[in-house]
């Protein structure tokens, strides 16, 4: 399991232009230490933000969409420690978002136990975006991706499975955000069955698909797909 973030700093960039932002980015991003987070707010999808890092600062950072705009737009970059400032393969990196989005839920759950309903339905929130963004490039890049290198169609073999696991995922998270911002609500038993399908589903990602990708594309092509899976 990946180690969650130690402390986490704020960016806004509201009121920059272009180039002062990217600038300002950098400085405040070259500053963190291994396993911090930076939030970053702006008004649009930043990709000149991305782009930058991607290049300037490869293999240093992972990038998260937190919230979609318009009218603002949230991202979270965390850094890596320094010894993996390199290209990276399918599996440290989806494997770390999966991590990260365990954190989510859990956070949210222990708002709910505490009372916070409010603070649960927004950190759930966050989660469910971020697993149906997860989903979203798993789909539209990375089973594509391994489809292609292995030569298995998209209706048979893992991505099968794992698509048809997608659609039951996303139907429990949706029960679950409608619900966990209501005392009354029974989400427990729903998390209970999102545990379940969503504990088995990434173990075999992890175990299975996310590996046989990298092998089948080498470590260069694998940091490629990983770039692209940052600004999907």
């Amino acid at each position: 399991m990946t180690t969650q973030p130690a402390s986490a700093q704020e960016l806004d960039l509201y009121s920059l232009e272009n180039g002062e932002r990217v600038a300002r980015l950098l400085v405040v991003f070259d500053r963190l230490g291994a396993g911090e987070t930076l939030t970053i707010r702006g008004r649009d999808s930043a990709p000149d933000l991305l782009g930058c890092l991607q290049k300037e600062r490869r293999g240093a950072f992972e990038w998260s969409l937190l919230c979609a705009g318009p009218p603002s737009w949230t991202y979270e970059v965390a850094r890596r420690a320094p010894e993996q400032d390199h290209g990276r393969g399918v599996n440290e990196a989806l494997a770390w978002d999966h991590d990260r989005l365990d954190a989510l839920e859990s956070a949210a759950f222990r708002k709910r136990s505490e009372g916070d309903l409010v603070g649960a339905y927004e950190t759930y929130a966050v989660f469910a975006a971020g697993l149906r963004r997860h989903i979203g490039f798993e789909e539209e890049i990375l089973f594509p991706a391994f489809e292609e290198s292995s030569g298995m169609p998209s209706d048979a073999g893992p991505t099968a499975v794992m698509r048809a696991e997608h659609r039951e995922i996303e139907s429990l998270i949706a029960d679950i955000e409608a619900g966990i911002g209501d005392a009354a609500a029974p989400v427990d038993s729903l998390r209970r069955q999102l545990h379940a399908v969503l504990g088995d589903h990434n173990f075999k990602e992890e175990r299975m698909l996310y590996p046989a990708t990298d092998q089948l594309l080498g470590p260069d092509r694998a940091d490629r797909l990983v770039e692209r899976i940052q600004r999907f």
